[in-house]
């Protein structure tokens, strides 16, 4: 194919993606009301545990729960449609690989996949709901010896915006093992010298469970740091396992050309 022909079929591929999207989102928005309702169902969990009473969802412009049904309905449009859009960059971009590199693209995207959607369903299943019950409590704590009251008022936008950052930060943060294990096949780095950073990964775990958790509260943060600090020896293993693989077919190769071609350490 010519550069034009490379640029057509680019074209034709975007705009495939985008028709896709596109009407998915239109999809979408006649649910978005139950994606409301699945996505805070924690929130509300949490605060009648926190508060024993129903929570009352406010808005502050008439056209806010418009755009939360219009984002989650664009949200939810991404996550449905992300495998076709995926198809078609593939189909793009596969013609130009060999068959390994094929191979590890695949392993790559399904890995990340499913790492983001497992960190996702963490947050949503194991870590919002003790969050927010800790935060919702806080005014239930300080109504007693105050001499006023404070009521919590939760804003529809904001309940939204909380539970989206969740998700997206731990589902980012189950990333870990997929990025190691790349910079490790691509020797980047190794088994042992993560095993030698392991005890400041404790450390860096904390802080980087602060940054990723919306709340600011410790214990959300824990929650986040003590999975983090696991994946990051699971990263481990798995950078062992790949290297081990590597050492193997170079044992067997340096057999059969008679060189030495193992590395040494």
């Amino acid at each position: 194919m010519t550069f034009l022909e490379h640029l057509y079929d680019l074209r034709k591929r975007l705009r495939n993606a985008a028709l896709i999207f596109i009407v998915v989102t239109i999809g979408s928005f006649f649910f978005a009301e139950k994606y409301f309702d699945l996505l805070t169902r924690p929130a509300r969990v949490a605060y009648t545990s926190a508060l024993g009473r129903e929570p009352v969802f406010i808005i502050t412009n008439p056209t806010e729960a418009f755009w939360v049904y219009t984002k989650l309905a664009m949200y939810a449009a991404i996550l449905i449609a992300s495998p076709f859009i995926i198809w078609e960059l593939w189909k793009f971009v596969a013609p130009g690989l060999y068959r390994k590199e094929k191979r590890m693209a695949l392993a790559v995207t399904v890995a990340t996949a499913v790492c983001f959607v497992g960190g996702a369903i963490f947050g949503y299943v194991l870590i919002s709901k003790p969050a927010l019950t800790f935060l919702y409590s806080l005014a239930e704590t300080f109504t007693g010896p105050l001499p006023f009251k404070i009521e919590p008022f939760v804003k529809m936008e904001e309940i939204v915006g909380f539970m989206l950052a969740m998700l997206l930060g731990t589902g980012v943060a189950f990333e870990l093992p997929v990025v190691l294990a790349v910079l490790g096949s691509l020797g980047l780095v190794t088994a042992r010298g993560l095993w030698k950073f392991n005890k400041y990964a404790l450390i860096l775990s904390a802080v980087v469970g602060g940054i990723l958790t919306p709340g600011p509260d410790v214990l959300s943060q824990m929650l986040m740091a003590g999975p983090l600090f696991g994946l990051f020896n699971i990263s481990i293993l798995v950078v062992w396992m790949i290297e081990r693989t590597r050492r193997k077919k170079l044992e067997a190769l340096a057999k059969e050309t008679g060189a030495d071609l193992v590395p040494s350490g």
